[in-house]
């Protein structure tokens, strides 16, 4: 039974993760306005939110070298995806999505220069290399950043399959499902924790923004404290909403107007479709639909 109720709950994970895949080819109005109230947020976890514009609120403490946990296996990865083997290569994706710290040995004995390299390239100064990928120390700044500068890299893009279908379950036994997983709009997340379950770390892609978080506790703390500090509120509605408040507000010239209107449509298109692809991948797995 325990079986049969896991394979379910992955094929759920690979079909969203599929959805999630097509839906990146749409291009929509964001639905999502993050936010972080660093005062609510306890010294033992920091907190890095990252916009696709490159703006970035943080906590104070945000610059500190923590332990990287299993959040080293993204810094790795993107090194084995771009210059590793093609058999190494193939590992990539599972070693993201089981966060399997066998993977990572091999790899990280086999290319012990992956970690500097991807330190250096990408200027990760809170970055440290101890010589062993799960001794990595990094800061929620440095890793927020590096997962926002390749995600749209189509060489990384095995490492954002893994952090969308992530298992419930990793290869240690461990669950995955706490911490930045819990953002509402997040569609992929990479987690980390040390091997006695004090530190607890996660990193969350979703449309428009990138959030990377570390605590100091264990994993129900670490997502109390995420949940605490970060709003995700869903913002402007629709577009055919936001166009028609825009027009009522506006005393816009009638070319203005009509271009308004126009763009309008094609969003409002748009979103339909991303709504029907949305609802269409869901029916695979569950009756919910998404949006109507």
């Amino acid at each position: 039974m325990y079986i049969h109720g896991y394979a379910i709950c992955v094929m759920k994970k690979l079909a969203i993760g599929s959805l999630v895949t097509a839906l990146s080819f749409v291009t929509i109005p964001a639905a999502q306005a993050v936010s972080l109230d660093p005062q609510s947020v306890p010294d033992r976890t920091q907190i890095t939110v990252r916009h696709d514009s490159g703006a970035t609120v943080s906590t104070a403490n945000s610059h500190e070298s923590r332990p990287a946990l299993s959040l080293s296996k993204l810094y790795l990865g993107y090194w084995v995806l771009k210059y590793g083997s093609a058999a190494d290569k193939a590992q990539v994706e599972n070693m993201i999505r089981y966060s399997d710290d066998n993977v990572a040995s091999d790899l990280d004995r086999r290319y012990p220069q992956a970690i500097p390299s991807i330190i250096q390239e990408f200027g990760l100064s809170e970055t440290h290399y101890t010589g062993y990928w799960g001794t990595t120390q990094t800061s929620t700044e440095d890793i927020a950043r590096f997962t926002a500068e390749i995600q749209h890299d189509p060489i990384a893009a095995p490492i954002f399959a893994g952090m969308a279908t992530a298992a419930p379950v990793a290869a240690d036994g461990y669950r995955q499902d706490f911490g930045t997983d819990h953002i509402p709009g997040v569609w992929g997340t990479k987690f980390g924790w040390s091997d006695d379950r004090t530190i607890h770390a996660s990193v969350s892609t979703g449309h428009g923004f990138t959030v990377a978080a570390n605590t100091y506790g264990d994993a129900q703390t670490h997502t109390a404290d995420v949940m605490r500090g970060i709003d995700n509120a869903p913002v402007g509605g629709s577009s055919e909403a936001i166009g028609a408040r825009i027009e009522n507000d506006l005393n816009l010239p009638e070319p203005a107007q009509q271009a308004l209107r126009d763009n309008t449509r094609t969003a409002a298109d748009l979103e339909r479709q991303a709504c029907a692809n949305a609802n269409q991948a869901l029916a695979q797995v569950s009756q919910v639909r998404v949006c109507q």
